[in-house]
């Protein structure tokens, strides 16, 4: 029996010490990251953190950089502060920026409604909070800017269907996950949008939904396994952020890049060559740079005690093999 006990203790230590050393590590890298931006914001005015989850997806990094040019204009720093997979870790990072008696608060949440609490705390300690994308509006954030998912789902269709011939088309449909590997809000609406649109048309046949988490690799996965799975497929509809240069690589390595028609969101490792190329019938560009600016200006008005709007859309554009030329 004590050395059950002595056993169980033991393996609780473990674990203990390694969710400990998970949530250090995740604290330095984050702690590097305010470092490196503190040597740059001698004499800043006002200081703001912006947590987001990755530090290398190209969309993220063209938000930062987005972020930093309208914090120049108004005399402030950026405090970067990222999350990676482990669970609870944005949680660790909002309350870090409460610690650090930041002026505002700029998050880029895992999923919708997400953190609630910690947000709560950082609004009732006056520090203004803006939600990127995903909203948590029960937490009483200052202000949320996000997407308009069914006009984004519209516009895929739009460029489905653009270079659609009457033949029979069987396309497959990726959708986001959240934290949970379901379903997310945003996939579901997008999903909704496109399969309703879609319903008239007889030669245009929709593969059950398969959901997908945000990223290179997952795309590259799942896209191998609908060519796996389907050999009729003709097209594949990709409605996930950032996931779009995975699928078309798979199409690279499988020689079918250009005989499977493809959309998809933002650009990504290959996209945006392909679509030059007339390989990719086109993507929904989401502006991370701006979105870094607008994120920055809103959060600025509202530490400055203005009156922001609740809710505000983003800006976004469809780009085909056409208008691709012109963003070159």
């Amino acid at each position: 029996m004590r050395r059950s006990v002595s056993i169980i203790l033991g393996v609780a230590l473990v674990a203990t010490a390694i969710s400990g050393g998970l949530l250090l590590l995740s604290f330095s890298r984050s702690t590097r990251e305010v470092l490196a931006e503190s040597r740059h914001s001698a004499g800043a005015e006002f200081h703001l953190t912006v947590i987001l989850p990755d530090d290398t997806d190209e969309f993220y990094r063209s938000l930062v950089r987005g972020g930093q040019d309208e914090a120049l204009l108004h005399g402030a720093a950026l405090e970067l502060l990222y999350f990676g997979s482990i669970r609870g870790e944005p949680g660790l990072l909002l309350r870090q920026a409460r610690w650090m008696h930041t002026d505002g608060v700029l998050v880029y949440l895992p999923e919708h409604n997400s953190f609630t609490r910690e947000i709560a705390d950082l609004m009732r300690a006056g520090i203004p909070v803006i939600t990127l994308v995903n909203d948590n509006p029960l937490s009483g954030r200052t202000a949320h800017l996000g997407f308009d998912a069914e006009g984004i789902a519209r516009e895929l269709v739009r460029l489905m269907v653009d270079s659609a011939t009457d033949e029979p088309h069987t396309w497959g449909v990726l959708i986001s996950a959240d934290g949970s590997g379901n379903p997310g809000w945003q996939g579901q609406r997008m999903e909704a949008v496109i399969r309703a649109m879609l319903a008239p048309k007889s030669n245009i046949r929709l593969l059950p939904t398969r959901v997908v988490e945000a990223g290179y690799f997952p795309g590259e996965q799942e896209a191998a396994h609908l060519l796996r799975d389907h050999s009729q497929l003709t097209g594949i509809v990709v409605a996930v952020p950032q996931t779009l240069g995975g699928v078309v690589q798979v199409l690279i390595d499988q020689n079918r890049l250009g005989d499977i028609a493809v959309v998809g969101i933002d650009f990504g490792s290959g996209v945006e060559d392909a679509l030059a190329r007339g390989l990719l019938n086109g993507t929904v560009l989401r502006h991370p740079e701006q979105v870094g600016a607008t994120g920055v200006r809103t959060l600025m008005e509202a530490v400055k005690g203005g009156r922001v709007p609740e809710y505000s859309d983003l800006d976004y554009s469809a780009v085909d093999q056409r208008s691709v030329v012109g963003l070159r």
